[in-house]
């Protein structure tokens, strides 16, 4: 059974939230036994922009920095959430701290130790402006970040939310390097880095490979492997070859018509990962013919999906029907995309007036000369959307629409979408395990920063921000469900398919498998038996230099305010400027959306919901305080979760009225349906003091935690 990050994080950690998270025995923080020795080829088209994790773009992968720096918890293989630099952490009972307590055995690769400092300087730099962290979103709510001890942190919220834990687990950079360093993009850090983790870089050669060896002082031990290169390719044909050649030993960058000629290679296996890339259709709601639901529900209709599956992804992947994925805790598994039905689309259109065809098979009102046409914007760059198109034109020429293929850099691709200069877009937009479609769907500007379609609707505005404040994971479930359902009915986007992350492996090594965070997180614990391993001597993809020199990372470009030049009506159209001797690979428009929505200032505290009515100047302050309990209830613990082994913490927040009575009494961590009932009934059993504001009784919330056990 698939387990998922948020539920792990509600029925795991989270009922450890105010008693401090006790990690594994020193047994399980070794790594398991495995044969020393050996090496591994890890293929990619995709070059890391900088070793600094900091400056990578929104969606860049960040498997290879998993492996030279440590987080302060992380996921394992089963989306578990457990220590890894911090040792242990522990929440204030308002949830408006996060103590973290770091382990006292890791030391950078330089010698120096990692402390909270490292931890303090890490964040703060995230929240420069000056840095452009492209996930500085996943901040937004931290006030701020303080030292405690050398092995203590604190973070401070702004708001007490539900993913307060998953936005704190960031990658932590050495202070007495980075400080030290002329500038974040000098190069300094690239050509020496300092790290911590599991291995070590030995070289970077840019445009060629980088080679990381195992860290002989990691605090788990070393790791089996003695070697790690990751080699970089220019285009797809040339990482197949060397993967058929036995030059590589894995790769994730194949498309599935390459991976279906490496897949019966005896040599290799293939393991399936569930993606995290949608696939869409984003109709332009401006339009006079997509300005109705009726009219998107049946263009939706007219477009086979799972032909596009079997066609486009050789069967390696799985429909969607709105904007959560099915790997996400808070997907709706009962809602099925709209079904394939092509004659509704040619009924709607009938009714407005296209009834007759022309000599060239499309619909025509009055004029056969000019027909019912459409133009489908897309980025170039990228080979699967570009497959999609084409069939997307093809199935609705069946019912007589005409659709044009506008393919443009990505640039132009976001400027065109902002000045409404489309009918209709293709595009992949990344998720992350957190459940937070603000920036897609909000209709206010300064939240619905991606929200590109200008999509407005106040009750999906609503179940966004209520979906995020609630801290039951029962409760928010409800809350996305019907968020899904509204997206789905409404169809302002055409959800087509999620493609898989299909692996490549060389049989010989021992450890890949089935994970859910991805097909290489666990890199650090393969290893390879000496009769398996192959001696191949990896070749560069090109001349090494014999030394690395510092490079200034390139920015990611930012659109331009020149208008793009209008798209003719022709079947597709491309840029017309020659290609560069060796052009860069493209950018994806993601990434330029990410740079483009990066606040200006730091985060900063929200506002409280209501504040107190300040007293006259001349009286004293005085030093407010929080209800008390005055008498307690253990609440009775239901038989059945009891026969069942349930245990933990129920968190049950009550707001104590000035007169001491209770006013209402919520779950805001659960355990069990039965469990959170008992211990809703044991707090308004008991009795309280009101809390006070200048010595005066007000009403006031106050957590209190109920354990079964």
């Amino acid at each position: 059974m698939r387990r998922n990050p948020y539920f792990l994080l509600a029925c795991l950690a989270l009922p450890l939230l105010v008693a401090a998270v006790v990690p594994g025995c020193s047994k399980q923080e070794k790594y398991q036994a495995g044969e020393l020795g050996g090496s591994l080829v890890v293929g990619t088209l995709y070059e890391p922009a900088s070793l600094n994790p900091v400056l990578l773009s929104y969606t860049a992968s960040t498997d290879i920095h998993e492996k030279l720096f440590l987080r302060l918890h992380r996921f394992d293989k089963g989306m578990n959430i457990v220590p890894e630099l911090a040792k242990s952490w522990k929440f204030s009972e308002d949830f408006r701290e996060l103590t973290y307590n770091l382990r006292r055995d890791v030391k950078w690769s330089d010698g120096q130790p990692v402390t909270a400092e490292d931890v303090k300087y890490t964040f703060d730099l995230m929240v420069d402006p000056k840095t452009r962290y492209a996930k500085v979103g996943l901040l937004q709510f931290v006030e701020g970040v303080e030292v405690v001890t050398p092995n203590a942190v604190k973070f401070k919220f702004n708001r007490v939310y539900s993913d307060e834990l998953f936005d704190t687990g960031i990658f932590v950079l050495p202070k007495h390097v980075l400080s030290a360093m002329a500038g974040l993009r000098s190069g300094e850090f690239d050509a020496a880095p300092v790290t911590d983790g599991p291995f070590t870089v030995e070289q970077w050669a840019r445009g060629s490979q980088l080679s990381l060896v195992s860290n002989q002082g990691f605090y788990k031990g070393r790791p089996a492997l003695d070697r790690i290169t990751v080699r970089f390719f220019a285009d797809e044909p040339g990482l197949l070859a060397a993967l058929q050649k036995g030059d590589v030993d894995v790769t994730s960058d194949l498309s599935p018509a390459s991976v279906a000629q490496a897949y019966q290679d005896p040599n290799l296996t293939t393991i399936d990962y569930p993606g995290w890339t949608y696939t869409y259709i984003g109709w332009n709601l401006k339009s006079q013919l997509f300005s109705k639901v009726e009219m998107r529900r049946a263009f939706a209709m007219a477009i086979n999906t799972t032909e596009m599956i079997q066609d486009v992804l050789k069967s390696k992947g799985k429909t969607v029907a709105g904007p959560l994925l099915p790997v996400s805790w808070a997907y709706d598994a009962e809602q099925k995309p709209l079904p394939y039905d092509p004659e509704k689309l040619k009924a709607e259109l009938a009714a407005m007036g296209w009834r007759e065809k022309n000599r060239d098979g499309f619909l025509y009102n009055k004029n056969p000369r000019q027909a019912l046409e459409i133009t489908l914007l897309l980025a170039q760059g990228q080979p699967v959307q570009e497959a999609a198109a084409m069939m997307v034109q093809k199935q609705l020429r069946e019912t007589g629409v005409k659709v044009n293929l506008a393919v443009v850099d990505a640039v132009t691709f976001i400027q065109r979408i902002k000045e409404g200069k489309f009918d209709a877009m293709l595009f992949s937009w990344k998720n992350d395990f957190k459940v937070d479609p603000t920036a897609v769907w909000h209709s206010r500007p300064d939240k619905g920063r991606f929200n590109l379609l200008g999509y407005s609707n106040p009750t999906v505005d609503t179940l966004i921000d209520q979906g995020l404040a609630t801290l039951s994971r029962r409760k928010a479930k409800d809350l996305w469900v019907k968020f899904q359902r509204i997206i789905s009915d409404e169809q302002p986007t055409t959800y087509l398919f999620v493609p898989d992350i299909v692996t490549m492996v060389y049989k010989g090594f021992k450890g890949p498998g089935t994970d859910e965070r991805g097909p290489l997180a666990s890199l650090d614990e393969w290893w390879i038996p000496a009769s398996e391993r192959r001696g191949t001597v990896v070749a560069a993809a090109a001349p090494a230099p014999t030394t690395t020199p510092a490079v200034t990372p390139t920015p990611v470009p930012t659109p331009t305010p020149d208008r793009p030049t209008p798209t003719p009506a022709t079947t597709i159209s491309r840029p017309t400027t020659a290609p560069a001797a060796q052009p860069p690979k493209p950018v994806n428009p993601q990434d330029i959306l990410a740079a483009e929505a990066r606040p200006v200032t730091p985060p900063v505290a929200a506002a409280p919901a209501t504040e107190p009515t300040p007293e006259p100047a001349a009286e004293p302050q005085i030093e407010s305080t929080e209800p008390e309990v005055v008498k307690t209830v253990t609440p009775s613990y239901p038989e059945i979760d009891r026969r069942a082994g349930i245990t933990g913490k129920v968190f049950v927040k009550v707001v104590v009225a000035a007169d001491g009575s209770v006013k209402s009494v919520e779950v805001v961590r659960g355990l069990s349906a039965g469990c959170d009932q008992a211990a809703m009934d044991a707090a308004r059993k008991m009795t309280y003091k009101a809390g006070t504001e200048n010595g005066k009784p007000v009403e006031k919330p106050k957590t209190i935690p109920f354990w079964f056990r």
